[in-house]
């Protein structure tokens, strides 16, 4: 796996100048398969797909057994059977002195970005050298040969590349990540924002960051229930569904702010600069670069995405791009012919292969690597609220987008509808806070909380069970000043208001097995479930959640909190336990 998990995007960049070297380590091939010779009468090939645009050399492990005498040639092709020469390479024998990397190096390639390529190598001369080599499963992209014949091997190699041909390529993949970006802005944050700013109470007293991270949940919660509503109705809106809310939004929010002039520019400036948060701002800004520009660069040299998971993910968004909406058959892709899995993710994969017309493969890792950035974005508001300013915001996105590794595994991983369920979770959670601590019952920001609990279901149902944990937790710190009657009223017409939304496509889940499955696992007891099971759904190594330093640091902040009697470090911690003890019941 190739994803990175905790570099900014200027250190990405480093290697991308010098090539790769994927079966390699301190300059030495990290294992080798078995003796790869090179001599005369004898070939040694390798397939392999260029990362860049303009592959100019290819640098290749040897090591002398014998004097040579000549010269080594590396014919660049298009594939194994293909006879015809890309371009060629050669290097002097007699300069192979010593064990290491020797370059090959031809005229740049300028369309080399994502090709694939066949390297031979064949020796014009006398002498015989080892080619270095690993396991074949230490390179995903292609497989050594030898003499023509492939083998469970790969060649010790690195690819070079034009500098000025290689920033060409990166301006112009910068060009199609600005592409995508817009359309995640107008489809993913503009909607929720809209909806927002015209229903939440103190929305333009809150910070961009806070309007961004809410409304990147409620846009992602809209969209599922968009289609599921609309199926009630047996209406299939197709690309409808993408660009009804995106216009709508646009429509809204020029009409709410058509008291704005050009000339409001330098006032809005002015009044940033005096309200103290400009470097907080700036920082957050720059978090966000890092934090997109790492989710985006990791994918820039996959076709799919990763994993099993991925591949059902797919599937669901094509089907509902080519039903226009919510489908029972499943063919021709699977003889199947009920659908009661949770659609948020698939419901975003395709409004942006609707807006954008990309290859359903390719949306599904775009719109994957998108929620990934969201997820972490979400977590701004939750953390102010928190905090109590906007650093708290910025330190638990820092954290959460650029040292811990999740979500960011999640490119690896491939389960992008629980990572969606993790995009509307903090903006579900944060809107019932609200409605329950408002004096009265504020019907918009009901209205508001309906949607995103609805979404929520929608997104994914372990994430549901998450979220409504926070109640439990909320309840059992505010219950005890007399105010139980009031919490239970509130919370029930949360529950009541996001119930409904989601209605229908409970009911629907009773069709297929799914509902059955979870009340199953939901009343057997831990000790019933097998050995097998409980290690597969074991916590295992903690640091692949968080760092061992953030562990450490975890409780000395929540007793730190806990001991200035901070209601939010209070709240949070013990809605953390339920969630630990819900997904672990063996330890109850």
């Amino acid at each position: 796996m190739r994803t990175l998990h905790r570099a900014s995007l200027l250190i990405l960049l480093l290697p991308a100048l010098i090539g790769c070297a994927p079966m390699v380590k301190d300059g030495q091939p990290i294992a080798v398969h078995s003796e790869i010779v090179l001599q005369s009468g004898q070939t040694v090939g390798q397939t392999f797909t260029a990362r860049d645009r303009g592959l100019n050399g290819v640098e290749v492990f040897l090591a002398p057994d014998t004097a040579g005498i000549g010269e080594i040639r590396l014919y660049l092709r298009a594939s194994p059977q293909s006879s015809d020469d890309i371009a060629v390479g050669t290097l002097a024998a007699s300069a192979v002195t010593a064990p290491g990397f020797y370059r090959f190096a031809f005229a740049p390639q300028h369309d080399s970005r994502g090709h694939d390529y066949y390297l031979l190598l064949d020796l014009q001369g006398d002498g015989r050298f080892r080619v270095g080599s690993a396991a074949g499963d230490t390179y995903l992209d292609g497989a050594l040969y030898q003499n023509g014949n492939p083998l469970d091997a790969q060649m010790a190699f690195r690819m070079a590349y034009d500098p000025v041909e290689l920033a060409i390529g990166l301006l112009a993949m910068g060009v199609t990540w600005l592409q995508v970006l817009v359309v995640a802005i107008l489809l993913f944050v503009l909607p929720g924002w809209a909806i927002l700013a015209w229903l939440l109470p103190g929305w333009d007293a809150r910070s961009w960051g806070e309007r961004l991270g809410l409304a990147g949940g409620v846009s992602v919660a809209l969209y599922p229930l968009l289609i599921l509503w609309t199926a009630v109705f047996d209406l299939h809106l197709g690309a409808l569904y993408a660009w009804v809310p995106m216009l709508a939004a646009i429509g809204a929010l020029a009409w709410r702010n058509r008291a704005w002039r050009p000339g409001n520019v330098g006032a809005t400036v002015r009044a940033w600069r005096q309200s103290g948060f400009v470097w907080g701002d700036l920082a957050f800004g720059v978090l966000i670069v890092l934090i997109v520009g790492t989710r985006f660069w990791v994918i820039r040299s996959l076709d799919v995405p990763m994993w099993g998971d991925s591949y059902q993910h797919t599937m669901i968004a094509q089907l509902l791009v080519d039903n226009g909406g919510l489908f029972d058959s499943w063919m021709p892709y699977a003889e199947l012919q009920t659908f009661t899995y949770h659609f948020g993710f698939h419901s975003a994969v395709a409004v942006f292969d609707w807006i954008t017309g990309a290859s359903m493969p390719r949306a599904t890792l775009w719109v994957g690597q998108i929620m990934n950035a969201l997820a972490v974005l979400a977590l701004y508001p939750l953390a102010v609220r928190v905090g109590g300013n906007r650093w708290a915001g910025g330190g638990a996105v820092f954290v959460a987008g650029l040292l811990a590794p999740m979500p960011m595994f999640y490119t690896n991983w491939g389960r992008y509808t629980q990572l969606t369920g993790q995009v509307v979770l903090p903006a579900a959670v944060l809107l019932a806070w609200m409605a329950l601590e408002a004096r009265a019952r504020d019907r918009r920001l009901l209205a508001l909380a309906w949607l995103a609990w609805g979404g929520l279901a929608l997104a994914h149902y372990r994430v549901l069970i998450f979220a409504v944990l926070f109640f439990a937790a909320y309840f059992v710190l505010e219950a005890r000043h007399g105010r139980a009657h009031e919490l239970i009223a509130k919370t029930w017409w949360i529950g009541v208001g996001g119930g409904l939304l989601f209605l229908p496509w409970f009911i629907h889940t009773f069709a297929g097995k799914i509902t059955l499955s979870f009340a199953t696992k939901l009343v057997t007891p831990a000790d019933a479930v097998s050995t097998f099971t409980r290690q597969y759904n074991s916590i295992g190594d903690l640091a692949a959640y968080l760092p061992p330093t953030l562990w450490l640091l975890l409780p000395l902040c929540i007793g730190w909190g806990l001991w200035r009697r901070d209601k939010g470090v209070a709240l949070i911690g013990l809605w953390w336990l339920f969630i630990f003890l819900a997904a672990n019941p063996q330890w109850l």
